[in-house]
């Protein structure tokens, strides 16, 4: 590949990055508006295009009210209602419509002009069977909240958002490849060890994070530091068997939240100082340093989300930051 073809690709990959990021803080607000289960059915053509007119409003309002939500929920909702939320389940669906664009037209360009080696083009379709995985995902997720129940379960809403990070992760370690550089780390075996233990935190902090919202857990115990005046919520063992606490509860889930959240503030200042203080390396020490001012402020934006109990602008907020959390995390990672 080209320095010329090189760019291109980067550029590209960039590109998606960019909008799956904004298809997650799109996502954040659908979710928080509860808007996801607004569009009752999938078509990937045609459900391009929203309602038109007064009678086609009236149309998708009249079968939104055959489904769970509006029947048991917001029964009595007025059609302006129903178009505010529509709206924002719409803006979800054409992001995702355009990202399969933005991804397949130019891997066909790409492919066909000779770009790819064979190791880059299976990397390309690994890239491609997640991007389909996660619209299937997403169609699944809004599909089990049109039966009987109208909510989505935590656990497909945890899958449907960790995929979007696993694509961003993808997509930038893939355009890293691209102007790989490497750096020396001069004794200090153990600086690494605690980037990585950061990392795994991080991916707990998300799936957790998806749990909270899935369950929302959010709005209960909207205190800080401690929960209804204890270091451990009244209801943490509520559920029976135990274990099942850990993962359904949801004054359990936002505890491990927050202490998980915690320990990983605690590792990245570990990291911090292991690569800034103790190492030369000025790209490293900015790059530490950076991670860490992110995460100093993903948790004063936690704590703040969660003591006016959620409002929309700190949630998305908190979901973008954590986006610029993996993008600095994963370029670190990359470059050691």
């Amino acid at each position: 590949m080209t320095s010329t073809q090189k760019k291109h690709v980067q550029y590209w990959l960039w590109s998606g990055i960019i909008m799956i990021s904004l298809m997650i803080l799109i996502g954040g607000i659908t979710r928080l508006t509860d808007s996801g289960l607004s569009m009752s059915d999938w078509n990937l053509v045609m459900g391009s295009v929203p309602p038109l007119n007064d009678h086609e409003w009236q149309q998708t309002f009249e079968r939104y009210k055959q489904f769970p939500q509006y029947q048991q929920l917001n029964a009595g909702m007025s059609l302006d209602e129903f178009k505010s939320i529509f709206f924002w389940e719409y803006l979800h669906r054409l992001i995702g419509r355009l990202i399969g664009i933005v991804f397949i037209i130019p891997f066909g360009y790409f492919w066909k002009k000779g770009y790819f080696n064979s190791d880059f083009l299976k990397r390309m379709f690994i890239l491609m069977g997640l991007g389909a995985l996660q619209g299937t995902m997403g169609w699944i997720m809004v599909k089990s909240g049109l039966v009987d129940i109208p909510y989505v379960s935590h656990y497909r809403l945890a899958m449907h958002f960790m995929l979007a990070f696993i694509l961003i992760g993808f997509c930038l370690w893939y355009t890293l490849d691209l102007r790989k550089k490497t750096i020396q780390i001069f004794q200090e075996s153990s600086l690494k060890r605690w980037l990585y233990i950061a990392g795994f935190l991080f991916i707990i902090q998300l799936i957790y994070g998806a749990f909270t919202a899935g369950l929302d857990a959010g709005y209960l115990y909207n205190t800080f530091p401690k929960m209804a005046g204890q270091w451990i919520p009244p209801t943490f063992s509520a559920l029976d068997p135990f274990l099942i606490n850990l993962v359904e509860n949801p004054g359990t889930v936002q505890w491990i939240h927050r202490v998980n959240g915690t320990l990983l503030l605690l590792a990245v200042i570990v990291f911090w100082w292991k690569a800034a203080v103790k190492q030369s390396n000025i790209w490293l020490r900015t790059m530490s340093s950076t991670l860490l001012t992110i995460i100093l402020l993903q948790y004063l934006v936690g704590v703040l989300t969660l003591i006016y109990s959620v409002p929309i602008l700190l949630g998305i907020i908190h979901q973008g930051i954590a986006i610029l959390f993996w993008i600095i995390f994963l370029s670190i990672v990359h470059r050691l």
